[in-house]
């Protein structure tokens, strides 16, 4: 039985990481000057709309679509707890975001430091939320 109250808790808690890493995060990288040495035609002008849309997407990707799948397969597969949850962030990192923005490098002419940047924070977002998904899960 899927376990609706422990799904609201980790889309809660999860979107919440989310929101918090990714105002942390674009602090950091303005602090940073991560985006200098790239063409202006190349970055999409920061606002609230791109903010917002990028949030929702994250928000899909890596809390929604994991807490489907832990509460799918809570009942049948031991995956509560966070040594799993890591596995699984870390497996899911390497298989969808690597390739891709290793691809991206070599087509474009993009910084190596704002690409080492996005992976880290997908890598951090990624990974939180998916841990304190397993986390909820494995109480």
């Amino acid at each position: 039985m899927i376990n609706m109250t422990l799904m609201l808790y980790c889309l809660v808690l999860g979107g919440s990481y989310l929101l918090a890493m990714t105002l942390v995060l674009e602090f950091v990288g303005r602090a940073l000057k991560i985006t200098r040495g790239i063409p202006t035609e190349l970055l999409e002008p920061s606002g609230p709309g791109i903010f917002v849309v990028t949030l929702i997407m994250e928000g899909l990707f890596f809390v929604a679509i994991p807490t489907m799948g832990y509460s799918f397969f809570a009942i049948a597969l031991p995956l509560a707890g966070i040594r799993p949850a890591v596995a699984l962030a870390l497996v899911s990192f390497t298989l969808g975001a690597v390739p891709a923005v290793l691809g991206l490098s070599m087509r474009m002419r993009l910084s190596m430091p704002y690409l080492l940047y996005s992976l880290l924070g997908l890598l951090l977002k990624l990974g939180g939320c998916v841990v304190i998904i397993g986390y909820l899960y494995s109480l």
